[in-house]
């Protein structure tokens, strides 16, 4: 798929078809939010979208590539399509990101036509940034459409949902990214399916693996988390480890592994599980599945945390999450030898 014109994925055609139905029949509103799990293109269907309404003469419901704003929208440099993301080095979309927008939404269309807002993740904007954008989304100016992208819709004020049409991009059908994702995959060792599994069905995130040394460093945390679970690592060291990492990535691993050990504590087969170290799965079977269940309760909570942008320290947020793993552990040795077992 070449990255001009941006066409959407084979698994948003449903979308695709009603987004074009909506702009054909006049009732396209001001403003939509994209909403579903990370990694299915959510960014991706926006941009295809923005870069429709931006072309002079399209083409079935494609880009033309070849008019003015095609071509300003393939150099990236298009004055009407406007981004709005956290600043570099910020977690957050900050109130005069936003107040900066809504000036230039106040002005006409530098291109004479519609202008068009791409804002992501909407749940990255503070409380006053996210007050300053409900003038633009109660007030819209003309021929402006605003896509909000949100990973977690709930975490954006109900201000804002309810002012936006909202669009729930499901995870696609397992099938069907297979077919998409297998020809990608020629030169490299590992197979589609156990490729998917481990990025949990989400095709770009599976994708994105590929990139780098991902593969090698969930392995690598996987390693490490077991020598902590067998006592051959202490926590304070594993965390001195980890906090090197990127630690949005490792705490999303953590809590898919979390996720996939509660399946399998429960009996039920899991893939992920089967392929970990002996060693690492025997460890396990101390610990109730109930218990799983509350300990990724509190990984989700420290995952919200991280991603707020309170900037917690990181050493500490890794040291308290490992050293409560510890303790989940001996709790499970210690009822394991109170029932006889």
């Amino acid at each position: 798929m070449s990255d001009f014109p941006a066409l959407p994925y084979p698994w948003q055609q449903t979308q695709w078809q009603q987004l074009c139905a909506q702009l054909h029949g006049q009732k396209l509103p001001h403003a939509l939010m994209f909403t579903g799990p990370r990694g299915i293109g959510k960014h991706h269907l926006a941009a295809a979208f923005g870069q429709l309404l931006l072309c002079q003469s399209p083409i079935a419901d494609t880009p033309c590539a070849r008019c003015r704003g095609c071509q300003l929208n393939q150099a990236g440099t298009h004055p009407d399509m406007l981004w709005l993301e956290p600043e570099e080095g910020s977690k957050a979309i900050k109130v005069d990101q936003v107040r900066e927008l809504t000036e230039m939404l106040g002005k006409t269309a530098q291109q004479g036509g519609r202008k068009v807002v791409i804002l992501e993740p909407a749940e990255a904007m503070n409380l006053n940034a996210a007050n300053a954008l409900l003038k633009s989304l109660e007030e819209p100016a003309a021929q402006t459409v605003i896509m909000l992208v949100s990973h977690n819709a709930n975490s954006v004020l109900p201000t804002i949902r309810s002012r936006c049409q909202m669009r729930l991009l499901p995870m696609p059908r397992k099938e069907q990214v297979i077919h998409w994702l297998s020809p990608l995959l020629a030169g490299h060792s590992v197979d589609a399916e156990v490729l998917l599994e481990v990025a949990h069905g989400a095709p770009l995130a599976a994708l994105a693996l590929l990139q780098g040394d991902a593969l090698e460093e969930r392995e690598q945390w996987l390693a490490q988390l077991t020598r902590v679970s067998l006592g051959q690592l202490s926590a304070i060291e594993c965390a001195g480890q980890w906090q090197t990492s990127d630690v949005a990535a490792l705490l999303e691993w953590f809590s898919s592994l979390l996720h996939n050990l509660t399946r399998w504590s429960a009996g039920v087969e899991d893939p992920i599980i089967t392929r970990a170290p002996a060693e690492f799965r025997s460890r396990l079977q101390v610990v109730a599945p109930a218990w799983l269940h509350r300990y990724q309760e509190k990984l989700l909570q420290t995952r919200s945390q991280w991603l707020s942008g309170a900037n917690p320290n990181k050493q500490l947020l890794l040291e308290e999450l490992l050293l409560d793993w510890c303790a989940l552990l001996r709790a499970g040795t210690y009822r394991q030898v109170a029932s006889g077992h």
